[in-house]
């Protein structure tokens, strides 16, 4: 059975409006896992002037259940990181505009020496999982780089126009989770999923975590987390 985990950058934007204290990150954190919410995660980005750092040690203090840090490549934030310890790391691409959603890693292209930041995590007992296009091949140098996870980015199947792009995205999702099913890695899935769009997903049974963001947070403005994230649960456990 899948697992959710909801990303709460939405509620941090949000508290950033006003440039207040509210609404609280770890608050919503707290209300997620009362919801049944099997995780918490958190994007940090390199202009760092959303997320605080109070806000990570709240929430490594609060989150009972699987706390996962998203970050770029930037040694700054990958310091920060191990100093923090989440129960999980997702890695995505370094960018020049912070503004930008995050990156999939491209391991053709970047020279950069994934072994060791997978070694230093792994010695610090963090998992390690890196966000990418669902290609075969990206999956295969994800696990010759030693990570524990992959996080298969959905951005092209959720935003697809037609039943024809859905399918040819689905399809490609599918295979690439075949394929770190056999290399024994984790399977994450995530970015523009919604309660429209996730069953087809879920009906593929080789997800083992969706993580969802705006989509809970949004619904959660309306009818409040505990009914957001028991919907979510719903069309993801079929409970």
């Amino acid at each position: 059975m899948s697992l959710l985990s909801v990303n709460i950058n939405s509620v941090v934007q949000m508290r950033e409006l006003q440039r207040g204290s509210e609404p609280e990150p770890a608050h919503a954190g707290a209300l997620i896992e009362l919801a049944g919410g099997d995780g918490i995660t958190i994007q940090l980005k390199r202009d760092r002037k959303s997320v605080r750092d109070r806000d990570l040690y709240l929430l490594k203090g609060v989150v009972k259940s699987k706390f996962t840090l998203q970050l770029p490549l930037l040694d700054e934030l990958i310091e920060r990181a191990l100093e923090i310890k989440p129960d999980q790391v997702t890695l995505f691409a370094e960018q020049v505009d912070s503004q930008l959603p995050m990156t999939p890693i491209d391991f053709n292209s970047a020279p950069v020496d994934y072994s060791d930041i997978s070694s230093r995590f792994a010695g610090m007992g963090n998992a390690v999982s890196y966000f990418i296009e669902p290609e075969v091949d990206q999956v295969k140098l994800a696990s010759r780089y030693g990570c524990s996870a992959v996080f298969l980015n959905s951005y092209a199947y959720g935003t697809a126009r037609t039943i024809e792009e859905a399918q040819t995205e689905l399809d490609r999702i599918d295979r690439a989770a075949q394929v770190a099913e056999k290399l024994k890695l984790s399977v994450q899935c995530g970015r523009s999923l919604t309660y429209n769009n996730i069953s087809p997903l879920v009906e593929l049974g080789n997800i083992d975590e969706f993580v969802v963001g705006h989509a809970v947070c949004s619904r959660a403005l309306l009818v409040g987390f505990d009914r957001a994230v028991r919907d979510m649960l719903k069309l993801i456990k079929k409970v």
